[in-house]
C-alpha cells in the first residue's frame, strides 16, 4: 500500500520541482510520514523503481535520454501517466 501511495504522490505532485526538493519530499517527508502512520511499504523504496524497470531506463538512454536522475524521473512520470502532468 505504501509503495503505491509514494509512487502516486511522486507522479501527481513532484514533477515541477528540482532534484533536491524532489529527494527531500519523498525521502525526508513522505516516506517518514508513511512509516509514522504505520502504512506498510518496502524499506528504502525508490519511487523510480516502482515506476520504471531497468529495461525501460536502458531503452530511454538508447534513444538519447540523458542519464541524470531528473531526466529518468520525468520519463517515468510521462510514460506511466494516461494524461501528461
Amino acid at each position: 500500500v505504501g509503495n503505491c501511495l509514494l509512487a502516486s504522490a511522486f507522479v501527481g505532485y513532484i514533477s515541477p520541482f528540482s532534484a533536491r526538493l524532489r529527494q527531500r519530499l519523498w525521502q525526508g517527508m513522505w516516506t517518514k510520514d508513511l512509516v509514522a502512520r504505520g502504512i506498510p511499504m518496502t524499506e528504502n523504496l525508490d519511487p523510480l523503481t516502482v515506476l520504471a524497470t531497468d529495461a525501460d531506463i536502458a531503452g530511454w538512454q538508447n534513444e538519447g535520454l540523458p542519464a541524470d536522475r531528473v531526466s529518468l524521473e520525468n520519463a517515468s512520470i510521462l510514460t506511466i501517466c494516461s494524461r501528461w502532468p
